[in-house]
């Protein structure tokens, strides 16, 4: 009779968070109909089946995209470098689209790593490059302004 009144109990718990849970998914609002919302997207090549494949032993590439803050010393706002490497090629605005396609030819993404005190401008002039380059026909960006309360 104990084990009934235990499993009873665990039956009664997991039905009110299973109710708690309904009750918060319902209050989550839906998107319109007309809109598709795509949170992320992978695409995996296709492998074929043959047990003679081997694993890739050959090193991947990492690039990263710097968002600099622009000072006396530093005159381009972007410097494109392998992971690892001291040095690297200091681009502007005009520039940085022609080095990232070449690295596109190459199948490789750099990582973007803004500065804490790079320009937010700079930062969103960069993401905006990447995703020009690396864009396909099913890429959709979403862009909502959020009131900032003054007055326009």
């Amino acid at each position: 009779m104990n084990t009934q009144r235990r499993n009873a109990a665990w039956l009664f718990a997991f039905s009110d968070l299973a109710f708690l849970l309904l009750i918060s998914l319902s209050l989550i609002p839906s998107a319109p109909p007309d809109i598709a919302l795509r949170l992320s997207e992978m695409k995996l090549p296709e492998v074929p089946d043959s047990r003679n494949l081997q694993p890739v032993t050959q090193r991947q590439e990492v690039w990263e995209l710097q968002v600099l803050q622009v000072t006396g010393d530093v005159t381009s706002p972007f410097r494109l470098k392998r992971a690892g490497e001291k040095e690297g090629m200091m681009l502007d605005d005009t520039n940085l689209i022609p080095a990232l396609e070449k690295l596109q030819q190459q199948q490789i993404m750099p990582v973007v790593l803004p500065e804490k005190t790079s320009m937010s401008q700079d930062f969103l002039f960069a993401a905006a490059a990447l995703a020009k380059v690396w864009s396909t026909e099913e890429s959709r960006t979403i862009v909502r302004p959020l009131p900032t309360g003054a007055a326009e």
